[in-house]
């Protein structure tokens, strides 16, 4: 893993359509195998945000120093899925692994039974898991996660998480969205918060939780 103070930097970054910001001046640090929630009403510019870190869409102002693509990995809120078995799809977005590590992987997300169905026929929380311990699998640099609980139940829920905090204790940097407040709390370690496509804060997750810096964050936290 990365030896560098900041695993990822974007300097005042901004995405214009049709002379309107959708994202504005935007400058922060990620620091290495910490976990990121970017917090934010439906339509503030989250998934916008980790789609331009990511670098899926480019910025028309402002840099990012981030690591190399192939260090980075994404799960979408909805994993696009291939024509091929659950097992086939995973070797796909992450060849090379040994029969045992495999099995090792779709047993930490409880799929075992599962690895021959074909793909695109799994649950949508079955779909999100498999797509997470691919991603995982290959032990990226950063990962960046868009509502990765979004079709999990409790008990899936909780796994995930368990699987995501793990990643992160191996070095792993974590940026994820969440409309899970409690989620939030419980696996982050700073929160980057957004409204109207501007970050009005980024502090570490208990400053956020107990004392807001912006009146944004301050309505966001009494009304979610």
């Amino acid at each position: 893993m990365s030896s560098r103070m900041s695993c990822l930097i974007a300097n005042e970054v901004s995405v214009i359509r049709e002379e309107h910001y959708l994202l504005k001046d935007i400058s922060l640090e990620i620091k290495p195998a910490t976990i990121t929630l970017i917090l934010g009403h439906n339509g503030a510019g989250k998934t916008l945000l980790m789609h331009v870190l990511h670098g899926l869409t480019l910025p028309d102002e402002g840099v990012i120093d981030s690591p190399p693509a192939s260090r980075q990995r994404m799960v979408f809120q909805k994993p696009i899925m291939l024509r091929r078995t659950a097992l086939q799809y995973f070797n796909f977005v992450c060849p090379g692994l040994s029969i045992p590590d495999q099995h090792h992987w779709f047993d930490s997300a409880q799929l075992t039974s599962r690895m021959d169905a074909p793909a695109r026929r799994l649950s949508g929380g079955e779909q999100q898991k498999l797509a997470l311990i691919g991603a995982l699998a290959a032990q990226p640099e950063i990962l960046f996660l868009d509502e990765p609980a979004a079709s999990l139940d409790v008990e899936a829920t909780m796994l995930s998480e368990s699987l995501i905090s793990e990643a992160c204790d191996a070095g792993t940097t974590i940026i994820m969205t969440s409309h899970n407040r409690a989620q939030a709390a419980r696996l982050a370690d700073q929160v980057i918060f957004m409204d109207q496509g501007c970050v009005k804060e980024q502090s570490d997750a208990k400053t956020f939780f107990r004392a807001p810096q912006s009146d944004a964050g301050r309505h966001y936290l009494a009304f979610t």
